[in-house]
């Protein structure tokens, strides 16, 4: 009986772990804090970025740059969703969605704009930061991240890195402290109250790193950050840019096509659209009005064709099957589904 549980004390078991809240999302190691965390509209806590060390023990880039396309398609969830660049360096193809907003973009049409930004592109970066400190969400300090950012907080790193007294902000003897600041201006997370403290040395799982005064750092004190660089459960390689997959091709395909006033045809019969051949699905079914203003980008299934009237009378005109005809029908199927001769 040791080695069994108390089924007559279930408070002590895994019984109602059915019921237990649990959350919601993917565990894909990103670091996304989130205004609705903060306190009076503002989200702070201070990170640090750190050098992109692989398992192997080579350095290599900090941070994993990738152009994305996100197609903004707000009433149709089928159509939204993110985009890698094809011409990405990682990909180095030609991009429809690139050529389809510029496209787009250099007519001046008004209208024309407004697609455009359905496709709009941007640039992402990917980097390992550490969470030095977070009084909102204490549970993430001292863990690994990697952090995804955009323009701003890009640009913040390149005036630390060419100002009068240069710093590598991820430097783990000479870098600096990110104190990040989110905040909603106009309903969009605003950054730009992010600044960089004075350098000093990394904070390394709750301990800042011990440098001697003349800069030397002890090998046990070495081997303690490469540990925990190395002690990452996700990789920054994983974030550089992939290309598509089939039905992100295919997604893509009908996202220009809809936006370019062209048919769609789906190089698979099987992934098109519920429409007859004769009547393709086109932009018009999407963009139901000439009013920017009124612009509704909801996919509809085209009506099943109706039946013609040449149809229906030559139905009506073929002759009637005899009774001794379908009789003899019968007798041949019966033979053949027992495996007898007539």
């Amino acid at each position: 009986m040791k080695n069994n549980e108390d089924v007559f004390n279930l408070g002590e078991t895994e019984a109602n772990a059915y019921l237990q809240d649990r959350k919601k999302g993917n565990d894909d190691g990103l670091l996304r804090p989130k205004l609705e965390e903060g306190e009076s509209g503002k989200r702070e806590l201070v990170i640090r970025f750190l050098p992109n060390l692989t398992k192997e023990g080579k350095i290599k880039s900090t941070a994993v740059e990738k152009h994305i396309h996100y197609a903004d398609f707000k009433s149709n969830p089928d159509l939204q969703g993110y985009f890698d660049c094809l011409k990405n360096t990682d990909i180095g193809k030609e991009c429809p969605l690139c050529a389809a907003f510029w496209t787009l973009k250099k007519t001046k049409d008004p209208k024309d704009e407004e697609k455009a930004k359905l496709i709009n592109r941007s640039t992402k970066y990917y980097a390992y930061v550490t969470v030095v400190e977070d009084k909102q969400k204490p549970e993430n300090e001292g863990k690994i991240f990697i952090f995804p950012y955009g323009f701003k907080i890009y640009q913040k790193i390149k005036a630390m890195s060419t100002a009068r007294k240069p710093c590598t902000v991820e430097d783990l003897v000479h870098g600096a402290n990110l104190v990040l600041i989110i905040q909603d201006i106009g309903n969009f997370y605003n950054y730009d109250a992010s600044y960089f403290e004075a350098p000093e040395p990394a904070t390394i799982a709750g301990k800042q790193l011990i440098v001697s005064e003349d800069g030397k750092i002890s090998a046990s004190e070495k081997e303690r950050v490469i540990e925990y660089l190395k002690s990452r459960s996700h990789d920054l390689e994983d974030w550089k840019a992939k290309d598509w997959t089939p039905e992100q091709r295919e997604k893509a395909d009908k996202i220009v096509a809809l936006l370019s006033g062209k048919s769609f045809v789906a190089s698979d019969a099987s992934a098109a659209p519920k429409a007859p051949a004769n009547k393709p699905l086109t932009s018009a079914q999407i963009f139901e009005s000439d009013d920017a203003n009124d612009e509704k980008l909801e996919l509809k299934e085209e009506p099943k064709a109706v039946e013609t009237k040449a149809k229906k009378v030559a139905k009506e005109e073929a002759p009637a099957e005899s009774k001794t005809d379908a009789l003899d029908k019968a007798k041949k199927k019966a033979a053949q589904f027992f495996d007898e001769s007539e």
